[in-house]
């Protein structure tokens, strides 16, 4: 076999690979750009929001919703007046609380001493950013002031 066709050969071969490389490069980038600009588009036209009726086991910002934390959204939609799809839950934050009012307990209160497992809540409403505490079921809740 002739050296020259050899080498004309494997230079065939590595042009056709660069391009095939490039040309998949360019698709991929392309995709991208459309993704993003569908993406914002779709931003722009629906806010964001936690949903509608949010349930047990709801995506929310990649977060479940628990039902305490629907509950939490739910009290603060009654105490602002406002729909509850009006209120993005931000974060749900897995916690333990000193006592039964979610360590919360004013002066004049007697708050039950023991462990108590839930949840700090972050709210977001167009009033701005509310946390509230809920024990694991939603039954107490509390709003957390800053």
């Amino acid at each position: 076999m002739n050296t020259n066709a050899v080498i004309l050969g494997l230079i065939v071969i590595l042009l056709l690979g660069g391009g095939a490389y490039w040309y998949s490069l360019e698709t991929s980038s392309r995709m991208e750009e459309t993704a993003n600009t569908s993406d914002n588009v779709i931003g722009a036209q629906v806010p964001i929001t936690s949903g509608e009726n949010p349930k047990p086991g709801d995506q929310v910002h990649g977060l479940p919703v628990e039902p305490a934390a629907a509950a939490a959204r739910a009290a603060l939609a009654l105490k602002l007046g406002q729909p509850e799809s009006s209120i993005v839950i931000m974060n749900i934050k897995d916690t333990e609380w000193s006592d039964g009012c979610l360590g919360l307990g004013g002066p004049a209160e007697s708050c039950m001493m023991m462990i108590v497992p839930g949840f700090e809540v972050e709210l977001l409403a167009k009033t701005g950013t509310h946390i509230y505490r809920t024990d694991k079921t939603g039954a107490s809740i509390r709003e957390a002031t800053r």
